[in-house]
């Protein structure tokens, strides 16, 4: 099976590693395996699913009192009413959309679209979990994998380290772009979720727009959990640098203008495929007035993603548990 090192080579391992002692990903081979890759940690997985599933039934439980009266209400509930502006494959247009909810008589409408709306939501930091999932992954599999351009093969040197610039290094560094603004995409939905919760709607008149609907990761000091520590929220380096990165690819289009890959070769062999992380200083990237994009501590990707993504679900994980819990003691 191939497996892929945290020093950007893959190997072929001929069976499934279960006790991992360094970091590495493996691709599972066979009759359609449940999970494709396993890696170090990544059991926190299937944890992280059951708690954002829960939070679709706590939104249900604020806004309903009477769940069997919820299913049943729900059982005759037009389809458009969940998929109408939700989803392609529902093509009602906004026009009739808003003509149908102006004119129906569906018992409890809008406190059903007002929860679906909220329902969206934790979807959505489903969809964007899976989306860093996949560039996580998706790194270490296209640095193993990297090929390097004939016209570099002059510059090696049998023991040495060469920089390569071409359009594939643009390539895996677009991957690394994507995680860190999927990331901070679930802050700003997160930060939506808590919003809702802690401000519910109770006035189910007509249809109204999510109070959260111009909430994002910038406004979380209203929020009562802002802050917490061990949460998304925390006030600390790791979720700065998340920010950083994320605020640096977004307004000034990279951490680095020449993305790069570093190959290092012993006799003549690759032993090493790595890119390397911007310096930091308490979480924002080291400047000097206009210089951002310093790369002194010689910190590779390879080395940092793995304890990044780890620990940005860990938190993630916490600040989910935390909701569920405050919001049964909310309603009670």
């Amino acid at each position: 099976m191939k497996t892929y090192c945290c020093n950007g080579i893959v190997k072929e391992v001929p069976y499934i590693i279960e006790n991992f002692e360094e970091f590495q990903i493996q691709e599972m081979v066979g009759s359609k395996p449940i999970n494709r890759f396993s890696y170090p940690g990544d059991a926190i997985n299937y944890t992280l699913d059951e708690k954002l599933v829960s939070l679709y039934d706590t939104f249900r439980d604020m806004i309903f009192d009477d769940t069997n009266q919820y299913y049943s209400e729900l059982n005759i509930l037009p389809i458009w009413c969940q998929e109408a502006g939700q989803n392609s494959d529902c093509s009602v247009s906004a026009e009739l959309f808003g003509e149908w909810i102006s004119k129906n008589s569906i018992p409890n409408l809008y406190k059903h679209l007002y929860l679906v709306d909220c329902q969206f939501l934790v979807g959505t930091v489903q969809n964007l979990l899976c989306a860093i999932e996949d560039a996580f992954i998706n790194y270490y599999r296209a640095i193993a994998n990297f090929e390097m351009e004939p016209r570099y093969t002059d510059l090696m040197n049998p023991n040495g380290t060469i920089r390569v610039l071409s359009g594939n290094a643009t390539r895996v560094a677009a991957i690394i772009e994507t995680y860190f603004t999927k990331a901070y995409s679930i802050l700003d939905i997160i930060c939506k979720i808590c919003y809702e919760i802690q401000f519910i709607q109770k006035d189910f008149s007509k249809y109204k727009k999510t109070k959260s609907a111009d909430v994002l990761w910038g406004t979380r000091k209203k929020l009562t959990i802002n802050g917490t520590e061990n949460t998304l929220f925390e006030h600390c380096d790791f979720i700065k640098t998340i920010e950083a990165i994320r605020n640096e690819i977004v307004h000034n289009g990279t951490w680095e203008l020449n993305p790069k890959i570093f190959i290092r070769f012993e006799n003549g062999k690759v032993r090493e495929r790595f890119m390397l992380f911007p310096d930091m200083v308490q979480g924002h990237l080291a400047t000097v007035r206009g210089r951002k994009h310093f790369f002194s501590s010689g910190k590779k990707v390879n080395d940092i993603l793995p304890k990044i993504h780890l620990e940005f679900k860990q938190r993630l994980l916490n600040t989910i548990e935390l909701i569920n819990h405050e919001s049964v003691r909310q309603s009670k």
